[in-house]
């Protein structure tokens, strides 16, 4: 969908009391399009408007209309620059930007240069649980998932008998 087609939808979305919907139309378009400040800006104005000042902060973040009260709430709520960094989603050319978001952009990437990914994301990339890997006993469930299975086939195969057998 093009951009002033989002928008006008986003519009009448806000128009009728629908914030989740705007802000999910907008999350999708940037989905597709992460450096459209545009969008940026008016997916802040609708999180600053619905009171939550970490997601404003996340989204005017590269913007010059960017509010100290909503940057510390997106600091707070993450406190490591690389995730931060990695939430800014924001992958064009920062001489895009205008100067002080270019400058908070730079400082944010040194600092998460220097502190790196946090330790979960070090690991080995496996979804188990390191304490269940060894972990061979089978699950209470599956057994008794086989046993209902296995008495349902014998019924079955029963019946089938019986049937063929009085034709």
């Amino acid at each position: 969908m093009a951009k002033p087609d989002v928008l006008a939808r986003v519009q009448s979305d806000l128009a009728h009391g629908r914030t989740h919907q705007a802000t999910q139309r907008l999350r999708t378009f940037l989905a597709n399009q992460p450096d459209d400040l545009e969008i940026r800006r008016a997916l802040a104005a609708i999180y600053r408007r619905t009171g939550n000042l970490a997601e404003a902060g996340r989204w005017s973040y590269l913007t010059d209309e960017v509010r100290p009260e909503e940057m510390a709430a997106f600091e707070r709520a993450n406190p490591s620059p690389w995730l931060q960094l990695r939430l800014l989603q924001f992958t064009a050319d920062p001489r895009m930007l205008c100067e002080a978001a270019r400058a908070r952009l730079m400082s944010l990437a040194e600092r998460a240069q220097r502190v790196g990914p946090p330790d979960i994301w070090s690991g080995p990339a496996s979804l188990e649980h390191p304490a269940r890997r060894s972990n061979t006993v089978p699950c209470l469930f599956v057994i008794v998932a086989l046993t209902v299975f296995a008495v349902l086939a014998v019924i079955g195969v029963y019946r089938a008998v019986v049937w063929i057998w009085q034709f």
